[in-house]
This record gives structure tokens, C-alpha cells and sequence, in this order.
């Protein structure tokens, strides 16, 4: 990418440029060459930056090849090759009442008698469902009762203080003002505010239909994150090429909505992440995938599962927080049933301190076809033609300094004999 510098020694040429391009017939070829090599070298965020700032430059932004190494999309927040465009809401309440009613920023929006609220469900043109379909409480119902029983007294406190306020029909009086913060890798900040836009959810869109809205080229990124049940998205223009994808947040994942995200070509993707979802391990865009990864629960591991596991025709997944007997149930399967040449699968695998998950291997060494083995690793024959490597290394320390894990990265492949 061109350096700060050297763009503002650049970019004074182009707006001159720009001002005599009437002059000679001959800039106007000159000016296109240069402010698209200009462009196309810039820092994503410093594009973004000059598209914000001189409308009469952003259709030829537009309009340029946008290479963007990593996006993470959330609610609330755009993180562009670590530039941060974070939305909040300043509340000023003509009278506090501390704990409860104080004025400050929130990263939530608020209804009219300053009630925190869920803008999930709604939906504006372009948008993109990821999360499970219907309304909020869908969501709020799928926690386990410990988080819901939590979230229940939480709102509880929260609104006490406010609900004289609703019974009397009358907002206990409060100013918001939408700020927009960017913040760049350096740390260096700005900070924009909008007294006409009062939510966040409208404030997102606008942002993302400025900055990706409206794009005549394909653009690239590396990966995508979505952090979002809602992704607010473009309504027009062309959509990025992105062969990484990592959904976060809900164990439902729509992995249809990824095909009005994502340019056509981004499919088969590279690498999938997504959240333990066991009714989709047969979508096409699973099954298709060159790299899957499982951000997983302990409560989701189950017979059915592990059932639907070896099913799964991908040769390269990587599993988190897997109990270890799981582990051994699947090793058994896959010596029991098989597995092609070239799988590999990698599990965290978590227990207390000094619980190493060698136990089965001391099992296996008594009861399989033991090709090799040593006290973390050993080769199994699968086979003829194959062989299966289960393996791990060093612990990782987790968890606080009174109750600390252990997590353990335990390799299974399939190699040729």
C-alpha cells in the first residue's frame, strides 16, 4: 500500500488534475490512468476516508479494484484491516437518577422512554437474516435458563426506574445524539455525530451502503467476519469476492443469507467457520468446503452428532472444546468405518491440569494394529492402504488462576501406508 505521505504528495496533483481537466482534450485519459493507480495502492480506510469526504471523487473510488485483507461486520461496529468504525448512542437525561437513569454512551438503541431495545427484527431493503428466523425472543429463548434467568434480572433493574415513566405515558426526558468513532491501527481517532440520525441500526446502514454500497467492480477480502443475526447490508452495487467466511454469535446459522453477501464466485469457500449447527452439516456450501471449522459447545456433542460427523465428506476440519471421550468415540469410527486418504481433523480438547488426553492412546496400543507409537502419538493401520496418525503437543494454559484447564490440540489424519 502507498504510504500516508506519499498520497498527500500525490493526491494535491490529482486535484489539480481534476480542476483542468477541461482544458486539453488529452488529461481527461491522463487523469483516469492516474487516479486509478492512485487509488487501487491505497489503504482501504484512507479510500473510504477521501469517497466520505469529496462526493466528486467517490464514483471514481467506486469504481476501482478495493482489495481488503480482513472485515469483521457486527451490529454496532465495521473492522476494515484494523480501522474501527464504531457507532454508539450519547444519552443525556434531563434528570438522573442514579443507578438507573444516568446519562453516557451505549452501544444499544433505546426506545422512546429510554428503554434499551433489540433492533434485530428489523429488516430494511438489502439486508441479510443470519440468525434464526422470527422474532427476538426466538433468540432469547434459545439460551440455556441459567443466561435467560441472568438477562431476566438484569432488564429487571435496568427498567425499574423507568416504568412509572411508560405507565404515565410521558418520556423521562433524554437528548441522543448518534456518534460515528473511527479509530486507525495507530490509534489515532476521529469522532462524527448526527443529531438527525437517533439509531444505530439506520446509522449502520447508511455506513455500509457509503462505504461498499454502489461498487461497479468486484471487490477482494481475505475474510469476512459476521458477528450479526442482522447483517444490515448494500442494496445495489457488486458484491465482494471472499472465499474465508467466519459466522460468530448464534449456534443458528442461515447459511443461505451468504449468497445475497457474497459475489458467486466466492463459492465453493476455502474455509467456512461457523457455530455448532448440526441441522445444516448438510448444506451444500458445508459439504463443499474446503476447510470447516466449529466453534463448538460441550452440550452439543451427542450420538446423533457424532453420527452426522462421519458423514461430513470434508478433508480438512478443526473442532473447538470437544470433551475428550468424544474424541475416542470418534477415533473408533473412523477405524471402524474409514475415512480417505488426506482427511485431517483437528480437535481442542480441554481437561484439568495434568489431565493429558493420552489415556486412549494407552487403550489403543493394547487393543489396534499398532504401527508406532510413542506417549503422545501413534499410527494405527486402517487397512491396506492407510494408516491413522492421531497426535498432539504442548498444553495451553486457560481459565483463572484458582481454576485453571489445560487445553490440548489433538491432530487425527489419514495417511498412505
Amino acid at each position: 500500500m502507498l504510504s500516508f505521505r506519499l498520497l498527500f504528495v500525490l493526491f494535491p496533483c490529482l486535484i489539480c488534475l481534476t480542476i483542468s481537466i477541461s482544458e486539453e482534450m488529452s488529461k481527461p485519459l491522463l487523469l483516469k490512468e492516474l487516479r486509478e493507480t492512485v487509488f487501487e495502492y491505497m489503504e482501504p480506510s484512507f479510500r473510504f476516508h477521501l469517497s466520505l469526504h469529496l462526493p466528486s471523487l467517490r464514483s471514481v473510488e467506486k469504481g476501482i479494484y478495493l482489495q481488503i485483507n480482513k472485515l469483521d461486520l457486527t451490529d454496532t461496529e465495521i473492522i476494515c484491516d484494523n480501522t474501527a468504525y464504531r457507532l454508539h448512542i450519547d444519552l443525556k437525561f434531563k434528570k438522573e437518577k442514579p443507578p438507573l437513569i444516568i446519562s453516557g454512551p451505549i452501544s444499544l438503541d433505546v426506545d422512546e422512554f429510554g428503554f434499551k431495545t433489540s433492533t434485530k427484527d428489523i429488516m430494511m431493503n438489502g439486508d441479510v437474516c443470519m440468525g434464526p428466523p422470527g422474532p427476538g425472543r426466538a433468540r432469547f429463548a434459545s439460551l440455556n435458563d441459567s443466561t435467560r434467568n441472568m438477562k431476566a434480572s438484569e432488564l429487571g433493574r435496568e427498567t425499574l426506574g423507568l416504568t412509572e415513566a411508560m405507565k404515565k405515558k410521558e418520556s423521562p426526558g433524554f437528548e441522543s445524539t448518534l456518534n460515528l468513532t473511527i479509530t486507525s491501527k495507530n490509534g489515532e481517532m476521529r469522532i462524527y455525530t448526527s443529531s438527525k440520525i437517533k439509531k444505530i441500526y439506520e446509522g449502520m446502514k447508511i455506513l455500509i451502503g457509503v462505504i461498499f454500497g454502489n461498487r461497479t467492480v468486484i471487490w477482494n477480502v481475505g475474510s469476512m467476519a459476521i458477528w450479526a443475526a442482522n447483517l444490515r447490508w448494500i442494496v445495489s452495487g457488486v458484491k465482494p469476492l471472499t472465499r474465508n467466511i467466519e459466522i460468530r454469535g448464534d449456534n443458528y446459522v442461515n447459511l443461505d443469507g451468504l449468497r445475497s453477501i457474497c459475489h458467486e464466485t466466492s463459492f465453493p469457500l476455502m474455509t467456512l467457520g461457523f457455530g455448532m449447527d448440526q441441522r445444516i452439516l448438510d448444506h451444500e456450501i458445508v459439504v463443499n468446503a474446503e476447510h470447516l471449522i466449529f466453534y463448538s459447545a460441550f452440550e452439543m456433542f451427542n450420538i446423533d452428532f457424532m453420527n452426522q460427523l462421519t458423514k461430513l465428506p470434508n478433508l480438512k476440519v478443526k473442532m473447538f472444546r470437544i470433551p475428550k471421550d468424544f474424541l475416542a468415540d470418534l477415533m473408533d469410527l473412523w477405524l471402524k468405518n474409514g475415512r480417505p486418504i488426506g482427511t485431517s481433523w483437528s480437535f481442542e480438547v480441554e481437561g484439568l491440569v495434568g489431565e493429558e488426553p493420552f489415556g486412549y492412546i494407552d487403550i489403543l496400543k493394547r487393543n489396534a494394529d499398532v504401527i508406532e507409537s510413542d506417549r503422545r502419538s501413534i499410527k494405527l493401520s486402517m487397512g491396506p492402504s492407510s494408516i491413522l496418525s492421531v497426535s498432539y503437543g504442548d498444553p495451553r494454559l486457560r481459565g483463572i488462576p484458582i481454576f485453571q484447564l489445560e487445553s490440548w490440540t489433538v491432530r487425527m489424519e489419514v495417511l498412505q501406508r
